[in-house]
């Protein structure tokens, strides 16, 4: 009887990695794979600290210090105002200024090419000490018979104690038409005929001893003028000049 041939052995079992082959990407370097559903949900530290600072209110200690830069700010500013009103004072009540002079000492008119006024005005420091500083925006006026008739600018200077200063001013005429009066005594040369007009001048100052400074002081000067002739050859016959402090 035949015997039957065994059958063969089965193979042998084979084992896999279930870990997905990776390409091979040299030594020295890793790769890290992150799960999406991981990724951002936890914010870095450095985040959390910058919101919690916006959350929460200012401290006692930030409102104590901007209190004491407010009440440090008044405190100065009232202790300049303070200082400014005592030497303000000392210069008024110690020094005493005397008022500045003006007189005026020659009288122009010109027709051409439209009629203006050019007056030479001298101005007096009668104090020995005290320097005067007449600073801009003053203005003078010229008026017949209380009607204004012609108006210019006051110029700034400063001037020296004990010192006179002459100057002109240039007024222009508010019309063409000259005034009656003014007219006569233009076009009479041989019989001069008399004519008196009102001068009036506003102007700021300021008193000066060496680095201290007064206050700023508005002065009104009003002169009454009376000119021989307004033709060629015109002078001051008679003058009375007023100074008056506001």
């Amino acid at each position: 009887m035949e015997e039957r041939a065994s059958p063969p052995p089965p193979p042998p079992p084979q084992y896999y990695d279930s870990k997905p082959q990776l390409p091979d990407i040299g030594h020295g370097t890793y790769v890290v794979q992150v799960p999406k559903d991981q990724i951002y949900r936890i914010p870095p530290p450095e985040n959390a600290r910058i919101a919690e600072l916006h959350r929460k209110p200012p401290t006692k200690e930030t409102n104590r210090t901007r209190c004491c830069c407010i009440v440090f700010i008044i405190i100065f500013l009232a202790i300049v105002i303070l200082i400014g009103g005592v030497l303000g004072g000392l210069f008024s009540m110690v020094l005493t200024p005397t008022d500045p002079k003006f007189s005026i000492q020659h009288f122009l008119l010109q027709s051409k090419p439209r009629s203006q006024y050019k007056i030479t005005i001298e101005a007096q420091n009668p104090n020995s000490n005290v320097d005067i500083l007449y600073t801009e925006g003053g203005d003078v006026s010229l008026s017949l018979k209380n009607k204004k008739i012609a108006s210019g600018d006051y110029p700034s200077f400063s001037q020296a104690n004990l010192n006179s200063t002459n100057f002109d001013v240039t007024l222009k005429s508010s019309t063409t038409k000259l005034p009656k009066e003014v007219e006569e005594s233009k076009k009479n040369d041989k019989k001069k005929v008399r004519v008196t007009f009102s001068l009036s001048i506003n102007v700021q100052a300021q008193m000066k001893l060496s680095l201290l400074h007064s206050g700023s002081m508005t002065y009104k000067v009003t002169c009454r003028v009376t000119v021989n002739s307004l033709a060629k050859t015109t002078k001051v016959v008679s003058q009375e000049c007023e100074t008056k402090k506001q």
